[in-house]
């Protein structure tokens, strides 16, 4: 059962930050469902990293490297979502933006 909530709970989630018609930068639901969702998926960070510097150090070095800079990653996306969850109904930093770039996981910078 709990389980199945969790499911339930990453998908709303999940269709929270993809509509981007219903929601917008400037809104404390937004940034509400941003923390969320950040907490939710600040591991992701770890496996995340360890491709990125398996694929720009080589083999090696990337595995050695990729764990730290991914739990270091992870850690930091998890509290600024943490952040975000508490604050939401605060306007702050300036118009409700994200704290961290790129503001989910799962988006690639600009």
């Amino acid at each position: 059962m709990r389980r199945r909530l969790f499911i339930i709970f990453l998908i709303i989630c999940g269709l929270l930050t993809m509509d981007r018609g219903l929601v917008y930068a400037g809104d404390p639901v937004q940034k509400l469902a941003r923390g969320i969702t950040n907490v939710a998926t600040g591991w992701v960070e770890i496996p995340k990293e360890i491709g990125r510097s398996v694929e720009k150090s080589g083999d090696f070095a990337g595995l050695f490297v990729g764990p730290f800079k991914g739990i270091a990653k992870a850690i930091g996306r998890t509290v600024v979502g943490v952040y975000d969850v508490l604050t939401f109904p605060i306007p702050l930093p300036r118009q409700y933006k994200p704290v961290i770039e790129p503001e989910f996981v799962f988006e690639t910078k600009n």
